[in-house]
Order: C-alpha cells, then structure tokens, then sequence
C-alpha cells in the first residue's frame, strides 16, 4: 500500500482546524509587551506580542480596534483577549485580539493623559499666567530630597555661576507613599516664610512611576496658587511630567535648572564693562552737545547786547571818519601836484606879469579850494558827532538809567494812550527789572 501524498493546502488547513477546535484557543487571556507595531490605512492594527524568552504575531481588526481608549505604540504591556488561528495561505498563526487593555505604566499613562487634557480646560498651563523669573535673585528655594545628589549639584552650579545667592532646602520624598503631600507641602511652606525669590522644584531621571508624584492633581494645584515662580527641573530632558506644565519655566534637568534661576557673574562683569562704555560716549557727546549750545547762546547774546552794538556803530563811525581824511590827503597832494605843474608852466614862459597874474590866480584858487575843503571838512565833522550823540542818545540804557522806562502790553510797546484800555494789564521795563500793571483810569 503506498503511502498518501498531502498538499500543502492540507496541511495547513489542516492546523487552522486544530487551532479553531480547540476550546482554551478560541478566548484567552494574554500578558506582554507590544513590539513592531503598525497602523494600516484600512484601520487594521499589525504587532508582535513578546516576553523575556519569546514572541507571536498578532493583529486586532478595524472593527476590534475602533473601541479601544488609547493608541497602542512599541512598549506598551497589554492584557489581550483573543483567539489563535491560523492564516493557510501564509503558512502562519497568529492571535486574532477581540480587546486589549493597557498594564502597568500604560494605565498610568491614560491618567497622565486625562489629568493634562482637564488642567489644560481650566488654564492650569496658560501661558498668561506663567510668572516672569527675576533676573537677579538673592535666595533660592530647593524643593527636593535632602539626601539625593541633586540637591548637590544645583548648590554646586548655583556657586559656579554666582555665590552671592542663599539657597534654601526644604526636604520632600520625591518618590513612594507620601511624597505628593510633601511636596505640596513644602511648596505652600515656601510661599508662607516668603523668603525665597524663586522655587526649584527637582528630582532626578526614572521610570514613570517613580516620578508619578508629580504628575499629582495635588502638587499640580500648589505650583498653580504659588505667589513666588516656580522652575520644575524633574526627571531627564525627555521625561515631562504634569509639574512641568503647570510651572512657570521647565528645565530639562536639575542641573540645569540652577543654570537657570541665576546669571553667570563674568558674563553680568562683561554686560556691565559694556553698558558702562556705551554711557561713557553718550556722556562724552552729550557734553560736547551742550557745549556747543552755550557757545551758539552766548554768541547770540553777544550780538544782541546793546553795548556791542554802540561799539559796533562807533566802528563804523570811526571808519567813515577814517575814509574822509584819506579823501582829504589825496585832494591835498592833487592841488599841490596841480601847482607845482602851473609853477613849472610859468617858470617855461618867463613874463613877469603874466607869472605874477597866473600865481595870484593860483594863490586864491588855492584858498578857495581850501576853505571850501575845510568848510565841507567842518560839515562831515559836525554830521559825525550829531551821529555819534545821536546813538549816545538812544542807548535804552543809559535812557533807563535817568528814570525812564518801556510800557508794554502783550509783547507791543505802547506809544500812545490810545493802544490800552481800562483793565488792560501792561508790562513796565525798568533799568534793573520789570513790574506789572492794571489800567484804572486812562487821561
């Protein structure tokens, strides 16, 4: 008898009917982590389901997947319920997940999500309401285990950058049963001794659940009513916990933090050097500006002082005076250039009588241009010092200084009592002041 000869197809469709008649196969529960997931565009869910020592392919349909409260990702660790099969055509069985649940940190993950997604409605993370870190600081408070090394290293980056700041401890558990109420606590604390310009909220890395206590409703609403700015410095740089949210700054460490909250002391040296520069030059120009001014003012008034003003007409005077006598010393040596050639003329022509005539001629011809020449001399003279006593005369304060003053009424010297009425008020210029008036009577 020979021996039958089975397909491929048999035999798989052979295992598929093992799997689906078997009852403990067609509904169980299953505990592990999720890896090499993907999402299908048709809504499908593709993973491998693994533990410490092996693996299985699973996949969860649109229809299965569309009632689940979160979306799985690698990492997670799931409860599954589901069934085994297997697929013939691929040669291959796979669990068929009718419901998965979330385990461990992943249930701790949904109420982080819930708890951010409900602060977030009641503007727990506004950013209005986030406090502005002063820039300089004289006493720091440091929330956080007074037996770990953070605290160590934020005192140790604090007196790096600057030792002139006072840092507080207030010890919490940061971690276990009872660290949330400490923390909140010592939060409320700081703010009641109010002694600190700004709070350091820190814990070093771990898991999800060690750093749990800050990811608390209760620790979340003690940053939220502190009256004194709060930096959250938990956990790593990818670890964000709901206390980072809440407060006024994150920092991605501890370390960090204390970079944070205080200025680098040779970076302020060098902003100050700075500031005093630029204040130097807008001092140095400022004066020079000023300087100027006072030179331009004084040459105003210099101009505009009555004084100078007599000097500089009396210069004038002196000039034209000067003019004058040079227009006489060259008619001068004109008429004696003119005689000296008639003189040289009569000597050339001898006749006694005719020299005699042409001399006298001479001599009154002389005179007459002399006298006409002093005459006009005197006038010129004369016409000087009229000028001259005239600009005397109307020096305002020579003519203030005999008793005499200027009336004015809204910057309008009066001339006239024709330019005031009765009630006007008048401004009267004196040599040494001014003095106002009301007119009562006008005659």
């Amino acid at each position: 008898m020979s021996e039958k000869v089975l397909t491929v197809s048999a035999i798989n469709n052979y295992i598929k009917s093992i799997f689906e008649n078997n009852i403990y196969l067609q509904s169980f529960l299953i505990e592990g982590e999720i890896s090499n997931f993907k999402y299908h565009s048709s809504g499908h869910l593709y993973f491998i389901l693994k533990d410490n020592n092996s693996q299985i392919n699973c996949v969860m349909f649109a229809s299965s997947a569309r009632i689940l409260k979160f979306m799985p990702k690698n990492g997670n660790k799931v409860l599954i319920r589901g069934k085994l099969s297997s697929y013939p055509q691929g040669g291959t069985y796979q669990i068929y997940v009718s419901n998965m649940k979330l385990q461990g940190s992943g249930e701790l993950y949904i109420r982080f999500e819930q708890l951010k997604k409900e602060l977030y409605s009641l503007g727990y993370f506004n950013p209005e309401h986030k406090k502005k870190l002063p820039r300089f600081v004289n006493t720091i408070a440091v929330i956080t285990s007074e037996t770990g090394a953070v605290i160590r290293d934020i005192i140790k980056t604090i007196n790096k950058r600057y030792n002139k700041v006072r840092v507080i401890l207030y010890p919490a558990r940061v971690q276990g049963e009872g660290a949330k109420e400490e923390i909140a606590l010592q939060i409320n604390k700081a703010n009641i001794d109010n002694l600190a310009d700004v709070i350091i909220l820190a814990r070093g890395g771990g898991s999800i659940e060690d750093l749990w206590p800050f990811n608390e409703r209760v620790v979340a609403e003690a940053i939220y009513a502190s009256r004194i700015p709060i930096v959250s410095a938990v956990g790593h740089e990818t670890d964000f916990t709901i206390a980072d949210y809440v407060a006024d700054m994150r920092a991605p460490t501890p370390t960090a933090a204390g970079t944070l909250v205080v200025p680098d002391k040779a970076s302020l040296e060098a902003e100050v050097n700075a500031y005093f520069k630029i204040l130097g030059k807008i001092y140095t120009n400022k004066m020079a500006e000023y300087n100027l001014g006072i030179i331009n003012l004084e040459k105003r008034l210099d101009m505009l002082n009555p004084l100078n003003i007599l000097k500089r007409e009396k210069q004038d005077l002196n000039n034209i005076l000067k003019h004058l006598n040079l227009v006489y010393d060259k008619q001068i040596l004109n008429i004696k250039a003119d005689i000296n050639n008639l003189n040289t003329s009569l000597l050339s022509h001898q006749p006694t009588q005719v020299i005699k005539l042409k001399y006298e001629e001479l001599n009154k011809l002389a005179n007459n241009l002399k006298n006409k020449f002093m005459t006009n001399y005197q006038i010129k003279k004369q016409k000087y010092l009229l000028l001259n006593a005239k600009l005397e005369s109307l020096n305002p304060l020579k003519i203030m200084a005999k008793g005499f003053s200027i009336a004015s009424r809204d910057g309008k010297y009066l001339k006239s009592v024709n330019d005031v009425k009765i009630g006007d008020i008048i401004e009267t210029k004196f040599v040494d002041g001014q003095i106002k008036s009301k007119i009562l009577e006008v005659k």
